[in-house]
């Protein structure tokens, strides 16, 4: 993750990884994610806030 960010030049804190719709931890390998294998990725996800406002 750490890698990622740094090729990215993005903070690691602005950056949400998930894999199979969890959220990993910074300190978590592949290992210890349940259930993945060779091949499998991982999502990167830049940190929004806020939202559509429709009108009503």
């Amino acid at each position: 993750m750490t890698a990622y960010c740094d090729r990215q030049s993005v903070d690691l804190n602005s950056i949400a990884f998930l894999f199979d719709g969890r959220r990993l931890r910074v300190d978590q390998t592949p290992d210890e994610v349940l259930e993945m294998e060779d091949g499998d990725e991982i999502d990167a996800m830049l940190h929004q806030t806020g939202g559509f406002r429709g009108w009503l």
